[in-house]
């Protein structure tokens, strides 16, 4: 063998240019050998090559093959083909030497053998180990895909948007297998980025983490609009702040935007990171910016639906809170009760946290000398403020009362007579009668004062504050400052009901006086709510503006009997005439003749009672009207009050369409009929029912209507008429004069 060797290389030069002549004629292609050709390889095998030198070449060459998606088959035959050409080749060159010729081809058969076989275990090595990617790439597709299913079953439930980051943050640092995932919300009102959720892991600072645009990782991406990745985050200096505010070390980053590409609007940034240096690939990347983009959608779909929704929820959080206003006004006068409601309502309103009424020491005003006015307009010497109510504060975090003075709001506000609104000044302005109080104002931001006026003058002040980091809009402090305006008149009638108990003469003069006014601001808020179903487009919500509206008249029509009658209290009779007006001309369709007839009911009731029995009656009154005569065009109502066995007993029937088959007074869903049953229980301290009867109970009562308008008889004429009844009862305690002597 070793002169076969010898020969081989005595002549390789030589076999070189025979192989690629007998390759050219074979196959018709110029070859031109080069030191990476499989003939090559072979030819320095049969040269005395070491293994070690071309059998690991020919096994990288079945690597590269099978990483390229080529055919081992087709590999194989061409190294056949090499084969015989050498066969070929060395036929010419020993072709008289029988003996070397044999041992030439053993060798070069051996040769080829190896060759295919290092071939084929190259080939194989790289496809098992492609199978293992494919196999790994496929758990992790699947993986990934549950994470964006858990993403998106997130965005797509009804929690808020604070939980769906938290669910999406969790997901993301256990699928990227991350230590943590962060996610920033951008607030356009500050222009900042503000940390809203992570896996658990927040800053060491506390949860309260901000970022200006351009700082950190988070800033950096959001600012730029692109992924960033570094391997080692915290060694950066652009990013170590940043890295370093966990409590632990952060190095591995990835960081990409969250924007609604439909709109290029930014929402924030998202970022996961690790403890170890980590470079992340671009299939990390890709898996994010779906998530970021699953984040951009849930968030602006959330606005998008806040924005939709808010003006009808604005509409009825402004119909229940100015109601429950009235209804402060007109059913109690009791000054800290009043105050207390007041306090209660604005923080239900405003979504604030708290709030405090301030009442304005007048006598110490007008008592100031002119220079002491002059210092105190300047801010250099306080005014006095009584603590007169609060909602949300410790029972002692306030003094009972405070010195205003410099720039704090309500200072400013005694000077302008207008609303004043600032963001965080209970902790910038050393003036504030807040300020040093860290432990009252905890995490309050936004601070609104209301000016109570009056005709006269400044009552005081009522101070909102809000853990928003945003100001009220325009259109939420005018809906303050209305609700403001209605407290402001509960106050001072409270004050004027506490200054009329002093004397019989003076009280008589002021309660007239303080009904006619709630009448008077009763029917300004009815003209409030008209102006605002004017400007909504929801049938529901003009319903239920407009049933109030109705609801407020009664009320209105109630204090104007009790204005006007006898000193605090009204009889029933002239109650029911009252509603029974309000209901004709706003409840009744211009097609619908109706005949209403009222017993008499010489009875009287004091004002509290009074106000809640015209609430009822417009309900009972004006559901009869609705229900009772759906499809009809005529039809009768009467009202009759009787006493019957130490109870006052008023019974509203109509003989309308009917009761439902199935109909239960204690589960009727109506707000009408909740209204009833709740004001008779509570106020009236009696019971509510309906029922039907084949009679009229109140048949031998007044007939109210025009007298030459002829019988009505019920538009089926084939049927016996039948009455639907609604009758409350209350004890005849609350009466107050008995009925003898009312009559």
């Amino acid at each position: 063998m070793a002169d076969v060797t010898l020969a081989f290389l005595m002549h390789k030069e030589a076999l070189r240019q025979r192989l690629a002549e007998w390759m050219e004629r074979a196959t018709g292609v110029d070859f031109g050998l080069d030191d990476a050709d499989d003939a090559t390889l072979l030819l320095d095998a049969l040269c005395g090559a070491p293994d070690d030198s071309y059998l690991p070449r020919f096994e990288a060459s079945g690597q590269t093959l099978a990483e390229q998606g080529g055919a081992l088959d087709a590999r194989l035959a061409s190294l056949q083909q090499w084969r015989a050409a050498l066969a070929h080749t060395l036929n010419d060159l020993f072709g008289d030497d029988y003996e070397t010729l044999a041992q030439a081809h053993e060798a070069l058969g051996s040769l080829c053998a190896q060759a295919a076989l290092a071939l084929a275990r190259g080939y194989q090595h790289a496809k098992r180990y492609q199978a293992m990617k494919d196999a790994e790439n496929a758990e992790r597709g699947v993986t990934r895909l549950h994470a964006l299913k858990l993403v998106n079953d997130a965005a797509n439930s009804p929690t808020d948007i604070h939980q769906t980051l938290m669910t999406a943050a969790s997901a993301i640092a256990e699928e990227m297998n991350a230590d943590l995932c962060s996610i920033f919300l951008f607030d356009e009102a500050s222009h900042e980025l503000q940390l809203r959720a992570t896996n658990g892991l927040w800053p060491s600072s506390g949860s309260h983490y901000t970022l200006a645009m351009g700082q950190g990782y988070s800033g950096w991406v959001a600012e730029h609009g692109y992924p960033l990745l570094v391997a080692d985050a915290l060694g950066d200096e652009r990013f170590r702040d940043e890295a370093s505010a966990y409590p632990i070390e952060l190095h591995g980053l990835l960081s990409a935007p969250i924007i609604f590409f439909t709109s290029g609007r930014l929402e924030g940034a998202i970022s996961v990171q690790t403890q170890a240096a980590r470079a992340f690939t671009p299939d990390d990347v890709t898996f994010l910016e779906i998530v970021a983009g699953q984040i951009a959608m849930s968030i602006e779909n959330s606005r998008l639906f806040v924005a939709n929704d808010a003006e009808i929820r604005r509409k009825l959080q402004e119909l229940s809170t100015l109601y429950r206003a009235s209804a402060l006004v007109a059913a109690s006068l009791e000054r800290q009760k009043v105050l207390r409601m007041i306090v209660e309502q604005a923080v239900q309103l405003s979504g604030a946290e708290r709030s405090v009424v301030f009442e304005l020491d007048r006598s110490g005003q007008e008592r100031q000398t002119a220079h002491e006015a002059h210092k105190a307009q300047q801010g250099q010497q306080g005014q006095q403020a009584r603590v007169a109510a609060t909602f949300g504060f410790a029972e002692d975090a306030l003094p009972p009362s405070v010195a205003l003075t410099g720039q704090c709001c309500v200072v400013q506000l005694t000077q302008s007579g207008e609303a004043v609104m600032k963001l965080d000044c209970m902790r910038r302005e050393k003036t504030c009668f807040f300020a040093g109080r860290s432990s009252v104002i905890d995490d309050q931001h936004v601070a609104l004062s209301l000016p109570l006026y009056t005709v006269h003058g400044l009552l005081g002040v009522l101070c909102l504050f809000g853990r928003q980091r945003q100001a009220f809009s325009d259109q939420q402090v005018q809906l303050f400052m209305t609700f403001a305006n209605v407290a402001a008149i509960a106050i001072e009638n409270a004050r004027l009901y506490e200054a009329a108990s002093e004397g019989l003469r003076v009280r008589e003069s002021l309660l007239r006086e303080m009904h006619h006014r709630v009448k008077n601001n009763l029917q300004q808020v009815r003209s409030i709510l008209n102006l605002t179903r004017n400007r909504v487009h929801s049938p529901d919500v003009e319903q239920v503006l407009g049933e109030s509206m109705d609801r407020i008249q009664g009320i209105t029509a109630a204090h104007e009997l009790l204005s006007t009658g006898r000193l605090g209290m009204a009889p029933i009779d002239e109650i029911v005439r009252k509603i029974v007006g309000v209901s004709r001309i706003n409840a009744a369709p211009p097609s619908l003749r109706l005949r209403f007839r009222i017993g008499k009911a010489p009875y009287y009731l004091p004002t509290d009672q009074t106000t809640t029995l015209a609430i009822v009656l417009n309900e009972l009154v004006a559901n009869a009207i609705e229900h009772g005569f759906d499809g009809r065009l005529s039809g009768e109502i009467s009202v009759s009050v009787t006493l019957e066995d130490e109870r006052v007993v008023i019974r509203v029937a109509n003989n309308g369409n009917g009761l439902p088959a199935d109909f239960s007074v204690e589960e009727a869903g109506g707000l009408g009929l909740e209204l009833v049953r709740r004001l008779v229980a509570s106020d009236l301290r009696g019971s509510f029912t309906m029922y039907e009867t084949a009679y009229d109970p109140g048949a031998e009562g007044e007939q109210v209507t025009d007298p030459a308008l002829p019988a009505i008889r019920p538009d089926q004429d084939d049927q016996a008429p039948r009455w639907t009844v609604a009758e409350i009862a209350f004890p005849t305690s609350l009466l107050v004069e008995p009925a003898s002597s009312a009559g």
